[in-house]
């Protein structure tokens, strides 16, 4: 079904059956409604018509979405963009396997897991909930995991890792290494992104997706393989001041926050430095203050018996049902799903 809409690109949609998924709501488009076979989804292929050539799958929306493997993928070019649902297993299949030079972050977080290396050598691994995790020239297999977990995995294939990691200085270093636990606001920040893209919760023409890959790539290469920061113009949100805004937004999340108070830390004026942290990070900076803040709310929901109202409260949401909204257009699920998992 091919859907033209006035001063906007048109979309192709083809439904597509996978049996191993659980079966959803059905889409309330008559067009969408047909029958599925117990224990079966739709998946929503989109390609969109512009010759830009980028692909989302998107799954439905289902509030058990932890007790199966559900999979959004987003694809352009020499780009993959995966965010993964799955739950806790001895082997996921090919659903587990990180590709040889991707970037990727754990939002939940996975301990005293099992990984294989391309030796075939099974190694414990610990990856706090948030943080980066990269893999070398070599695939890695989790063979596995002991929670659910949710994951958001970018891999540029070899040229464009190359042609990036030149640009830096790092040309020894455009495969990456295996490496876990990094902790990186920045790099967050753009994954976070993605994962919004590839649930189709978020826009990204094309300049803005490569850009973003560029950035993220340049992140992991300078900050864990000696590459050469460049020069930015002046006015512009550098490093050092970007990371001290990224810190001072994770210290206040349960605080009032400005733009002008972010804008002080950076040093910056509110207008100048609004444009240069969207283009640093490819969210405008209530966006990332309200990705953050959302963010703790999803771990405290997942580690702690607080309950929705105390942490909504806690983050700066006086209204409990606009904190349910937010927190379902932000991940897709309700509070309580969180919990009921």
């Amino acid at each position: 079904m091919s859907l033209a809409l006035p001063n906007r690109p048109t979309f192709t949609r083809a439904f597509s059956i996978t049996s191993s998924m659980q079966r959803p709501r059905l889409a309330r488009a008559s067009s969408a409604r047909r029958s599925l076979s117990p224990g079966a989804t739709n998946v929503t292929d989109w390609r969109r018509d512009t010759g830009l050539d980028a692909t989302y799958t998107v799954p439905q929306i289902s509030r058990r979405m932890f007790n199966r493997i559900d999979i959004a993928r987003f694809t352009w070019g020499s780009v993959r963009v995966a965010h993964l649902r799955l739950p806790p297993a001895a082997d996921a299949g090919d659903a587990s396997l990180a590709l040889p030079g991707a970037i990727a972050v754990g939002f939940n977080g996975q301990k005293n897991a099992a990984v294989m290396l391309a030796n075939g050598r099974t190694v414990a691994r610990d990856a706090p909930a948030g943080t980066i995790g990269l893999t070398g020239g070599e695939p890695v297999k989790w063979v596995r995991t002991t929670s659910p977990a949710e994951v958001v995995e970018i891999s540029a294939d070899g040229p464009l890792r190359k042609q990036i990691a030149e640009e830096l200085g790092a040309e020894g270093h455009a495969d990456l290494a295996d490496i876990h636990g990094w902790e990186n606001f920045h790099a967050w920040a753009i994954v976070d992104r993605f994962r919004a893209a590839a649930r189709g919760r978020h826009h990204l023409n094309d300049i803005e997706r490569d850009s973003l890959v560029r950035t993220l790539y340049a992140i992991v290469l300078c900050g864990k393989f000696g590459g050469r920061a460049i020069e930015r113009s002046k006015g512009s949100l550098d490093t050092r001041r970007l990371r001290r805004v990224l810190d001072f937004v994770e210290a206040h999340t349960a605080t009032d926050l400005t733009l002008a108070r972010l804008a002080e830390v950076a040093a910056l004026s509110p207008f100048h430095f609004a444009r240069a942290f969207k283009a640093a990070t490819g969210s405008a900076p209530h966006q990332y203050v309200s990705s953050r803040r959302l963010e703790h709310a999803r771990q405290r929901l997942r580690n702690t018996p607080d309950s929705v109202e105390a942490i909504a409260a806690d983050l700066g949401y006086s209204n409990i049902n606009h904190f349910r909204r937010q927190f379902r257009a932000r991940t897709g699920l309700l509070p309580s799903d969180i919990r009921a998992r």
